[in-house]
């Protein structure tokens, strides 16, 4: 069975990239960097052509699509996402090798179980991976407005959960974002909080084998990776006993590498 490892690439409103490695393959979540940058980050972690089984794209925004058609392109891997957001992006960008997954199918890309799922936020249709590696299985989503089953679903037996956790909402209220911002990054189409992220964790925590948190998509305006982590935390105490590691994927570079049985922290970075 190939080893698993998962990078944060980038994580935020200025990009949003998460690398899957199984043996000598390898899974792009979301392509949101310059593919100048994302094929710099790529080299230097062993990717090559033809060793990219596929770009999987979350939806149609440019901190999720900006590269995609040149990383494809010089990787020579195919972009897979649902009709409507290849759709709406291709008004965007270019992309020339594309293969549709319809949301809540199951596809296989190299060594990589592949299945989508759901999510509400102000897309063409969003939605969110889960990858499946022998025995391990990462669930990503960012860019969530709410909660819904679709998500608990998907997080329920993952070892490594990768979910939005945007912005503190009394940060938000006193910030300096305009009203409309305010009501569109706190609606049901929007971002999950700290809050959100933290009660969402809980659930899972009670409901399923322990597993590794990534809070990902930090604002970085309304939030910290500091203060958002502290507030899992202390959250976290009062709700579950179960055992849980959380980490901040910061939002300009990379920052976090996951192995199954290993959670490690750079504090350095906070």
């Amino acid at each position: 069975m190939p080893e698993i490892e998962v990078h944060s690439l980038a994580s935020g409103s200025s990009g949003n990239s998460m690398l899957v490695r199984a043996g000598d393959r390898f899974l792009l979540i979301d392509a949101g960097l310059s593919a100048r940058t994302l094929s710099s980050l790529l080299n230097h972690r062993g990717v090559h052509p033809n060793s990219l089984a596929a770009v999987l794209l979350t939806h149609e925004h440019d901190d999720h699509l900006r590269g995609a058609a040149g990383v494809a392109r010089r990787f020579q891997a195919p972009v897979v996402a649902n009709r409507a957001t290849l759709h709406a992006a291709s008004d965007r960008v270019a992309l020339e090798n594309t293969e549709e997954l319809e949301t809540g199918a199951e596809t296989a890309l190299g060594p990589f179980a592949v299945r989508s799922f759901a999510v509400s936020h102000d897309a063409a249709e969003p939605v969110g991976y889960v990858v499946t590696v022998g025995t391990y299985t990462v669930a990503y989503a960012t860019d969530v407005g709410c909660v819904s089953h679709e998500l608990r679903d998907a997080m329920r037996s993952a070892s490594l959960c990768i979910i939005e956790s945007n912005h503190d909402l009394e940060w938000l209220r006193r910030g300096p974002y305009p009203p409309y911002m305010k009501a569109r990054v706190a609606g049901d189409t929007g971002h999950l909080s700290n809050e959100d992220a933290a009660s969402l964790i809980a659930e899972r925590l009670e409901q399923g084998p322990p597993a590794a948190f990534w809070l990902a998509h930090l604002s970085a305006v309304n939030n910290s990776p500091s203060f958002a982590r502290k507030y899992a935390h202390n959250a976290l105490k009062s709700r579950t006993t179960a055992a849980h590691w959380i980490e901040v994927a910061l939002r300009d570079r990379p920052s976090l590498v996951w192995h199954p049985g290993q959670y490690t922290i750079q504090p350095s970075l906070f």
